[in-house]
């Protein structure tokens, strides 16, 4: 037998919690990140993205093209609606 690769190793780890909960607490982290704003705002929408980014780089050779640019497009939304919230007026 083959050791699992990191990746297949990650993945693993992440299909273990259920999508609904992953999905609860990223919409959760978003939006009171974009309510909070400030310093507290920004840890949220920043550890979001970065998760986003994440398992998008992790599911891309597994998922089809629409999907990819549907989370692509999920994620360019968020970054964007951080980027407008928390850049100074």
């Amino acid at each position: 037998m083959t050791d699992p690769t990191t990746r297949e190793t990650l993945i693993n780890h992440l299909f273990r919690v259920p999508a609904k909960v992953t999905a609860a607490v990223l919409v959760a982290a978003i939006v009171v990140g974009l309510v909070v704003g400030g310093p507290v705002g920004m840890v949220l929408l920043g550890a979001a993205i970065l998760v986003l980014a994440g398992m998008l780089a992790l599911m891309w050779p597994d998922i089809p093209a629409t999907e990819r640019l549907l989370r692509l497009a999920v994620l360019v939304l968020v970054t964007a609606a951080a980027v407008v919230r928390l850049a100074p007026s």
